[in-house]
Parts: structure tokens; sequence; C-alpha cells
């Protein structure tokens, strides 16, 4: 179960420094910063998916929109 663990984990960081990557702005405040690009384009107020393909080791990332519920 520890292996495991370690594996899922090594995987969710993989997946969440591809998606940090992706991204050319800065996000909300108090999340990450970026200098070249100090504000939030309006058009990155998205959701940023990705997905693996483990028989070919290639990554995807998928830009998703945010819909308000309120």
């Amino acid at each position: 179960m520890r292996c495991w663990e370690n594996i899922h984990r090594m995987w969710q960081a993989e997946a969440h420094a591809r998606t940090i990557l992706f991204r050319e702005e800065t996000r909300w405040p108090g999340y990450y910063f970026r200098a070249d690009t100090p504000t939030m384009k309006e058009e990155w107020k998205v959701f940023a998916n990705c997905k693996v393909d483990l028989k070919t080791g290639e990554w995807q990332i998928i830009k998703r929109p945010i819909y308000s519920i309120y």
C-alpha cells in the first residue's frame, strides 16, 4: 500500500508541474506568482486538466472552462 501511495504521489507531482508549465500567467493570489506575467489574463481563467497515455508516456493538457453557479 505504501509503495502505491508513493507511485501515486509521483504521478500527481508530475501532473502538477506540467500544468504549471502549461499555464502562461499568475494564478489567483496566494497560489503562485510569475514575475514575467504578474496579472491574470481573462482567457486563462480556466481549469487545466491533464492525462497521460501509459502506453506511450505522452501527456495531454486541456483547457476546460470554469462555470459559475452563483
